[in-house]
């Protein structure tokens, strides 16, 4: 080979390689742009789950209440997987038999919210590295003879679904925007 064929072989290699790098980058960069343009219904998809297992539970004990002749309260028992033990959960149920709060418990900053939280689901409020709030909205009735209340849980990036302890509802997920 020649010298002059080895500096053309070079400089194809070389224009090669920029061309799959450049390739390559365009690849990425269509991937991150779609990814972050995707990632606030990823967001919301994953606390709908959420919210439907927050739901799911809500049912579980109002079952369980009913089963149980309609007590104040509704002991769950569940077994750990780890050690085969049993746990008792005792779970505070209004009239009809959701679960609600009757004392305002404000002991360690922890609002009704957020303890009935803990009674349903007993996992921290978390979701993908973002606190979950735990807002006490207080409902006037038509005719402001009485006042209920309905906990909304909501996400820093505007997702929230409310819980009404009055009828058992729980909300579809929204965004607030």
């Amino acid at each position: 080979m020649t010298s002059q064929q080895v500096s053309a072989k070079k400089g194809k290699s070389v224009a090669e390689n920029l061309i799959i790098l450049v390739m390559i980058g365009l690849f990425m960069a269509t991937f991150i742009y779609y990814f972050f343009k995707q990632e606030q219904l990823l967001s919301q998809t994953g606390f709908d789950a959420v919210a439907n297992t927050f739901s799911a539970r809500l049912n579980g004990i109002h079952a369980q209440w009913f089963m149980d002749n309609q007590p104040n309260w509704v002991i769950i028992k569940e077994n750990t997987v780890i050690n085969g033990e049993s746990k008792n959960t005792s779970i505070e149920v209004n009239a009809k038999g959701w679960v609600d709060v009757s004392t305002v418990d404000m002991v360690g900053n922890r609002n009704n919210c957020q303890i009935i939280w803990q009674q349903v689901l007993g996992i921290p409020m978390f979701y993908i590295k973002q606190p979950i709030s735990a807002v006490m909205v207080i409902v006037n009735t038509r005719n402001n003879e009485k006042k209920s209340h309905v906990c909304r849980y909501g996400l820093p990036s505007g997702e929230y679904f409310d819980y009404q302890p009055s009828n058992g509802k729980v909300s579809k997920v929204q965004v607030h925007q």
